[in-house]
């Protein structure tokens, strides 16, 4: 059956995974799954291609050349409906405050030595795949994976009405990934280093408002 293109429809599930300074998963408790996101924002940052002339002595063009813009990272930003600690802590490289046997909070981390790497995660998310007025029947998601990010808090408001948290991050390059530790990579192995999206039947991750345990193999 052809690939139907459909239309990407809103943010339905968001899923984390702590990697190290060289992009491996780190295994144990240290993935997350959310199905509180409001918006992700993703933009390319490019760098402007340089840009030659040249004209006669009474200003009229001779010739010119344009190079391409260079594809540096992707910006990233998280809008979500609730505060959740865990998930907080994972994408800050913050320590999590516990009442005992719960996170509870964060404690926002200081400023990196120059030799300490930026915490990172990978970033995963999945859209609907809608034809017509439901989703395609044989491809139901498209899921979407940047495989290691590094994010700060963004503009927070607080006021009379609901908070959602916003973080903003970028992309880094990602050639240890691999698939994934899940078993729900790219069909056909395609290296995603940058990050990439396909159309997929397979199911959604479970979200829960705690950290889960992923193994280290990729």
């Amino acid at each position: 059956m052809a690939f139907n293109c459909g239309v990407s429809f809103g943010a339905c599930m968001l899923r984390v995974t702590r990697v190290d300074e060289n992009g491996n998963v780190i295994a144990g408790s240290n993935s997350y799954v959310t199905d509180k996101l409001v918006s992700i924002s993703v933009n390319p940052n490019n760098e402007t291609g340089n840009n030659f002339s040249v004209r006669n002595g009474c200003g009229c063009g001779i010739a010119s050349r344009k190079f391409p813009d260079t594809f540096n990272f992707w910006e990233l930003s998280l809008n979500s409906a609730a505060l959740e600690p865990q998930l907080i802590s994972f994408m800050l490289g913050a320590n999590p405050i516990n009442d005992g046997s719960n996170v509870v909070g964060v404690a926002f981390p200081s400023a990196l030595a120059c030799d300490e790497a930026n915490p990172a995660v990978a970033f995963e998310f999945w859209t609907e795949n809608v034809t017509g007025s439901g989703l395609d029947a044989t491809w139901p998601y498209f899921h979407w994976v940047f495989p290691s990010t590094v994010w700060s808090f963004g503009d927070n408001t607080f006021e009379e009405g609901p908070a959602q948290p916003t973080l903003n991050g970028f992309s880094q390059t990602n050639g240890n990934w691999g698939e994934g530790p899940y078993g729900d990579g790219p069909p056909d192995s395609e290296d995603i280093s940058e990050g990439g999206f396909w159309g997929t039947a397979d199911p959604l991750p479970t979200a829960e408002c705690a950290s889960q345990t992923v193994t280290a193999t990729s």
